[in-house]
């Protein structure tokens, strides 16, 4: 048996101590920031100096839920945000001189799960029925109860993918937020169809057989590569109008971790999107508490671009220590950083067990895309 005497043991210690924070001095060190906690200044005070005294430099902070706005905005209803003027533009002022990034979060097809209907007769579920996908049966995503929803495998009421008015009814509110903001990033969260057995809203069947010729039983192949090309090319609509209205604010996607179901199953081929440079940086959601199978995630998610990953973790179901297990493997495969869901729910006391692991100080390094102005044709 190899015996390692106690000098040894002591410098292969520091050795890992080092290339642990040096990880995290090297990358992005997020949150995500959940809309409940933007309910006043002094509850996002608080969790602004949590962040800060955990090491974060940087947070993604949800401004577009349930297709209502955390910012002044002329394209969607106000949420409800009575103790603010305007949430979004005091975490920037607040976070800015913290050393924080801010990057607006905004729910992309996903645009209504409460169990009541959406008040405001602007919500988008209200002044565009015909946009929402639905399942193969044809019934629509707008029509589910919360328990039918949950059955389905859906969240709630979601933005078919596949039209028009969609693409650019998302990259409108992208470009708002980026002209009237002084932000870092926009990152988009559902960005996906919420599974294979959606997509077959009347609308969304008609144009692939324009498209294609066949139904989606003649031709699954294809329709399984159609469905990816509207959830690619929504992203590409977004980079575009960025990059002409402000091309230093980055774009990134919260996206399924494993990235073979994720393009297969949810139609976000998200592994082609960062190949293709229309994204700065993927956040896949690795938020299992199994650590093996987070270390499986690990590999995967940073076997393509892995600089441009940054690995989500989640803290709400599992302690911090067996959280950060996929996520320092994937940082030591090259990942360009960590980001917690969520701040909110992040244990109060733990913020220096997370700065002793991932480090603190640089602000995070990106390497930014190459500007897309092609236009994404169908393969």
């Amino acid at each position: 048996m190899l015996r390692l005497n106690k000098p040894i043991i002591l410098y292969l210690l520091v050795l890992i101590t080092a290339a642990t924070v040096a990880y995290g001095e090297s990358g992005c060190r997020y949150f995500w920031v959940v809309r409940d906690g933007l309910a006043s200044p002094r509850q996002v005070d608080r969790l602004l100096e949590r962040a800060q005294a955990a090491g974060a430099n940087g947070i993604l902070v949800q401004v577009v839920g349930r297709g209502e706005a955390y910012y002044q905005s002329e394209i969607l209803p106000p949420a409800d945000f009575s103790g603010f003027e305007d949430p979004l533009a005091y975490i920037i002022q607040e976070a800015g001189p913290m050393g924080m990034e801010v990057h607006a979060w905004v729910n992309a097809y996903l645009v209504w799960s409460a169990p009541w209907l959406p008040e405001s007769p602007d919500h988008i579920y209200h002044r565009h029925p015909e946009w929402f996908t639905a399942s193969r049966n044809g019934r629509s995503s707008r029509s589910y109860t919360r328990d039918e929803a949950e059955a389905a495998g859906l969240v709630g009421a979601t933005l078919s993918p596949a039209y028009p008015g969609v693409k650019e009814y998302i990259s409108g509110i992208a470009v708002e937020i980026a002209e009237n903001y002084n932000i870092d990033g926009i990152h988009l969260d559902y960005i996906r169809y919420p599974n294979s057995s959606f997509g077959y809203s009347p609308g969304e069947v008609e144009l692939f057989q324009i498209a294609t010729g066949f139904s989606p039983e003649e031709a699954p192949e294809q329709w399984g590569i159609w469905r990816q090309h509207q959830v690619t090319e929504t992203v590409a609509t977004v980079r575009t109008a960025l990059r002409s209205v402000d091309p230093g604010v980055l774009l990134s996607c919260a996206v399924m971790a494993n990235p073979y179901s994720a393009a297969s199953e949810f139609s976000c081929d998200w592994q082609s999107w960062l190949n293709q440079g229309l994204v700065d940086f993927v956040c896949p959601m690795a938020y299992t508490s199994n650590t093996r199978r987070a270390l499986e995630l690990a590999s995967s998610t940073t076997s393509v671009c892995p600089e441009k990953v940054v690995y989500g973790i989640g803290v709400w179901n599992q302690t911090v220590d067996n959280s950060l297990v996929g996520a320092e493997k994937a940082l030591q495969l090259g990942a360009g950083g960590i980001c917690v869901f969520s701040l909110n729910s992040l244990p109060e006391g733990t913020e220096q067990m997370l700065k002793n692991r991932w480090g603190e100080g640089s602000s995070p390094e990106h390497g930014v895309s190459p500007a897309y102005f092609n236009t994404v044709r169908l393969p």
